[in-house]
Formats: C-alpha cells, sequence, structure tokens
C-alpha cells in the first residue's frame, strides 16, 4: 500500500509539472504577454474624420494598415500603409513596415495611449496632447 501512494504521488506531481509547461506565458519576444495586446486587434476608425475617412486595422501578427480616403476634385483616393507596431503597457508604437531603421525612408512614432467605454475607444496621445481619437468598428 505504502509503494502505491509514492507511485502515485510520483505520478502526480509529473503530471501536474508537465502541464505546467502548457500555459502560454510569454509572447513571441520573450516577454509576458500584456493584457492589452488583445484590445487593440481588430479595426477602428478615427473620430471625427470627416471629410476624410480613416481606418487602422490591427491585426495579431504585430501589423496595422492605415487605410485613408480623402476626396480630392470630386473623387475619392484611397491610400494604404503598413506599419508595425509594437505595445507595452502604456505605449504603443508604430514604425515603417519592411524598411530598416537606418534607411530615410523609416518612420517611427511612440504614443501614449489608453481605453474607455469599455475598451471600444482608444485615445493615442503624445506629451499630454490627444493626437488621434479612435472608436472601434470590428
Amino acid at each position: 500500500m505504502k509503494n502505491y501512494r509514492v507511485i502515485l504521488g510520483v505520478v502526480l506531481f509529473l503530471t501536474i509539472v508537465g502541464l505546467s509547461g502548457c500555459q502560454k506565458t510569454t509572447n513571441e519576444n520573450g516577454n509576458h504577454p500584456e493584457p492589452n495586446d488583445s484590445k487593440f486587434i481588430g479595426d477602428w476608425e478615427v473620430a471625427n474624420s470627416t471629410p476624410d475617412y480613416e481606418t487602422f486595422s490591427f491585426y495579431e501578427n504585430g501589423s496595422v494598415k492605415d487605410s485613408l480616403d480623402q476626396i480630392f476634385e470630386g473623387q475619392t483616393l484611397n491610400m494604404i500603409s503598413w506599419f508595425g507596431y509594437t505595445i507595452d503597457n502604456t505605449t504603443v508604437c508604430l514604425s515603417t513596415k519592411n524598411v530598416s531603421a537606418g534607411s530615410p525612408d523609416y518612420i517611427s512614432v511612440c504614443y501614449a495611449f489608453s481605453f474607455s467605454n469599455n475598451a471600444t475607444r482608444l485615445s493615442l496621445s503624445s506629451n499630454g496632447i490627444l493626437v488621434m481619437d479612435l472608436v472601434k468598428i470590428s
């Protein structure tokens, strides 16, 4: 009976240790995942951007698409730009996608962010000044 308890204890211990490795504790960069990461994912419309219409689409792979529709001489022009993004607890940084950091075409901009209205409103600011107010559309 004593051997049975020892064997059961060892099996239980190994099972717990083995299953603890199944829990995702880091993201692809080796950092602990931030709770804000998933809040960004989806499509966001720039509030009050009339007559132009601009949306940002954040994807799980670290890409963001900026789609801007501008009315020019009675016609709508659509411009799409792709960026990479990184997030920490208080800051989101956008940088030019597929352009090396030393290139003159490289752009990197960081904003402080805050969510409101049950994470359906996203405010981006720089030095305490609101730069962009986004509303989640999907």
